[in-house]
């Protein structure tokens, strides 16, 4: 985690999530009807990056309504498809309440391009997980007729995403049965990305506000980790009434590094003095410790 030298202002307008070009460039790409498939290392934070994405998406075109899927649930292609006509008929009851829908069908990958005609909105499927696949019996031609179902839907836009394993990168690189489906993109932290909307919209969710800067002022004080911004920005949220402040947002990041106290003392309490010293020295910005 690093201090803050720059003022609110100042941080409004050099670091702007906005200027993150990968962000901006998947934007582009999701409008465009680019299907993308997105890896991260777990514990990154991918969750985090694509609620931001998804709500960017649908804020900057409101003829877009988005839907987030979880495949975690699911463990064989009947469970899946089962899960993906219920993630939809709760998002789209208006719709799906009047279509007979063969869950057990491979038909109801097409319930997409059903609801963007019906609505006539453009639909994007925000896919979580997708790394547990492999855990499917059938998973090389299920995934080869899902890549085929999905990648041509009309006014339909499919972000897939998940950890960045070697049972992922199997599906999603060349020749794996994924491959083709969008453009593969990995993720990894840049400390220079700051996540404002995320941030904005939790608030939003739960009927408080904070303003653009002060959000970017959370972000920057946690390097832009997604993992950690999730936890900060979730402990001032706690802690705010209306609006949250950067009070609130100093008081929360105390909460935090108390949150990990324990963790952090059960992983020094066995180390040796000379251990100590260094880590001492580092922190100190010292090439030197004593023995």
């Amino acid at each position: 985690m690093t201090t803050s030298f720059l003022s609110l202002e100042q941080m409004a307008t050099v670091y702007k999530v906005e200027q993150d070009w990968l962000f901006e460039k998947l934007l582009e790409k999701l409008n465009a009807h680019r299907h993308i498939i997105l890896t991260a290392d777990q514990g990154w934070g991918i969750q985090e990056y694509v609620n931001e994405l998804g709500f960017q998406l649908a804020e900057k075109n409101p003829d877009i309504q988005i839907c987030y899927m979880d495949m975690k649930p699911a463990r064989s292609t009947t469970s899946f498809l089962e899960l993906f006509a219920a993630a939809l008929s709760q998002r789209f009851p208006e719709v799906t309440s009047r279509v007979e829908i063969d869950s057990s069908s491979m038909d109801t990958l097409r319930l997409p391009a059903l609801i963007a005609q019906r609505k006539e909105i453009r639909v994007a499927i925000f896919l979580a997980n997708s790394h547990l696949f492999h855990r499917f019996r059938d998973t090389i031609p299920f995934l080869r007729m899902l890549k085929l179902k999905l990648r041509n839907q009309k006014n339909c836009i499919f972000c897939v995403y998940g950890n960045n394993n070697p049972f992922f990168r199997d599906l999603v690189h060349y020749p794996g049965p994924l491959s083709g489906l969008g453009q593969l993109f990995e993720l990894g932290h840049n400390p220079l990305n700051h996540r404002s909307a995320s941030i904005r919209k939790l608030f939003h969710d739960h009927n408080k506000s904070i303003g653009y800067t002060t959000s970017v002022h959370m972000s920057y004080v946690v390097d832009n980790h997604p993992f950690y911004l999730n936890l900060l920005a979730w402990h001032a949220l706690i802690r705010t009434h209306y609006k949250c402040t950067t009070a609130i947002i100093e008081k929360a990041l105390l909460d935090l590094i108390h949150h990990f106290d324990y963790l952090f003392y059960k992983n020094v309490e066995s180390l040796t003095s000379k251990q100590l010293s260094f880590l001492e020295a580092l922190v100190k910005g010292n090439y030197k410790y004593r023995e």
